[in-house]
């Protein structure tokens, strides 16, 4: 019995892995020499290791401040037998990456040490929000620009290969700041405009506005369009879940942790109308394009923030905002035309009723 017993414990007094006790960890030995490489300072082999970088253990790396930098190195575990612990952490005590951006209840430490000071970095190199001076652009330009809050959780996919989490969410290079570019903005308003119309009377209109693809230009129209569109940063990140179910028993199968910025989270929609294409044309067929220019951008607008999306996943109901908006300096979305004065809304459907109002179509 007693050989039989000692038969089933490992070198250092742990049962195996059949005689129910999990081996003890490995442990890195101390680096000797100054180091050079962030990687080699502070490893993540095992979950004490995990627990000093996310700062949950007797001996945490205070010096680790940016929780961005935290997260960088839990992306060591994929690797690892602890990279579902580096993930999540404890399943009943939690840890791990999910520790850093995602709480019940109160702020998560990436909010409050990354996003915010990088919103504030941003503010304060006059980067975000953009300002435009319509002084020195041609007649008929114009400028929207509105903070908006999210209905629904806002998704786009980031390319960063090595992160600990399979699904990020995009984020900026320098602050890591979950983001939408100014190419996602384009596509899904384009894609959302050209739905408006019937097939074949969009052309004219969506390529004026949004340019075309090179060696498709026509007589009269350009490349480029008049359509300039700028980075929105968001408040926050979140982690959410969606459990797919199966067509044959309805049931869920695997559920799938996305990185999200949440319901309840704010960003600044800016677009800048710039018709360069129509200097030096017909002062009266220059207004007409601008005004139908401006009729369409409205109603699409409006469109894509409360029905269709603005976000990866729309079908099933992400990146939808809510109805009421506000200024970047006031209590009211604005609109600002050369040569027509400012208009403001504080909803999204008085968006098209302000740009009415500026061209001077009301009845």
């Amino acid at each position: 019995m007693n050989s039989e017993r000692r038969s089933n414990r490992g070198p250092r007094g742990g049962r195996r892995r059949g005689g129910g006790r999990r081996p003890p960890e490995r442990r890195r030995p101390p680096v000797k020499g100054p180091v050079y490489d962030l990687y080699v300072a502070y490893p993540c082999e095992t979950q004490d290791d995990v627990r000093r970088i996310i700062g949950e253990h007797k001996q945490p790396y205070r010096e680790l401040e940016w929780p961005y930098t935290r997260v960088t190195l839990l992306a060591q575990a994929l690797v690892e037998e602890v990279k579902e612990f580096a993930r999540s952490g404890h399943p009943r005590y939690g840890g791990g990456y999910k520790w850093v951006v995602h709480r019940r209840k109160g702020d998560n430490p990436y909010n409050q040490g990354v996003i915010r000071p990088g919103l504030r970095q941003l503010e304060h190199l006059k980067i975000y929000p953009p300002k435009i001076d319509l002084k020195s652009l041609p007649p008929h330009s114009a400028f929207i620009q509105f903070r908006f809050t999210l209905a629904r959780p806002f998704r786009s996919n980031d390319d960063d290969s090595f992160y600990i989490h399979e699904n990020p969410v995009l984020k900026d290079v320098v602050f890591k700041i979950p983001m939408m570019r100014p190419s996602g903005w384009k596509g899904i308003l384009r894609s959302v405009m050209a739905g408006q119309f019937e097939e074949g009377e969009n052309a004219p209109i969506i390529a004026r506005l949004f340019g075309l693809a090179r060696g498709e230009a026509e007589e009269g129209l350009s490349n480029l369009g008049r359509l300039r569109f700028y980075p929105t940063f968001f408040d926050r990140i979140d982690l959410d879940i969606i459990n797919p179910h199966s067509r044959s028993t309805k049931a869920g199968t695997v559920p799938i942790p996305l990185e999200t910025v949440p319901a309840g989270a704010g960003g600044v929609f800016t677009l800048l109308y710039l018709p360069f294409d129509l200097v030096g044309q017909d002062p009266e067929q220059a207004r007409i394009q601008a005004t139908e220019d401006l009729q369409a951008i409205g109603q699409g607008i409006l469109m894509m923030m409360r029905v269709y999306g603005f976000s990866a996943k729309r079908s099933r109901g992400y990146g939808l905002a809510h109805l009421q908006v506000k200024g970047v300096d006031g209590e009211k979305g604005t609109v600002v035309m050369k040569g027509r004065g400012m208009q403001t809304f504080g909803t999204l459907t008085e968006l098209p009723d302000a740009l009415e109002l500026l061209l001077g179509t009301t009845s």
